[in-house]
């Protein structure tokens, strides 16, 4: 399951990065995942399922707005991402 969900979020950034409005593109990452760690073999760290998105979009040095409330309006934004973790216990 960590796999599929990591492999939307990576697809979903190559699209922004690939596409011709990608500088233009306004990202927002609504933080909501139930801080469930995962250990990342390569960075060596243990990460959640946000933090991961994170690390990506600004290794691709793309901006993003980020908080754990949802804005008034999210029509500003072209680009939803949430994260509800690497697995749901219960």
């Amino acid at each position: 399951m960590k796999h599929k969900w990591m492999a939307v979020c990576l697809m979903l950034i190559a699209v922004l990065l690939f596409s011709g409005a990608a500088q233009a593109t306004q990202i927002f990452v609504w933080v909501h995942d139930n801080n469930q760690r995962v250990p990342d073999p390569v960075l060596r760290a243990s990460l959640t399922a946000t933090e991961s998105v994170v690390r990506t979009l600004e290794r691709l040095d793309l901006d993003y707005d980020s908080s754990r409330t949802i804005p008034d309006d999210v029509g500003n934004y072209d680009v939803f991402i949430t994260c509800l973790s690497f697995m749901c216990p219960g």
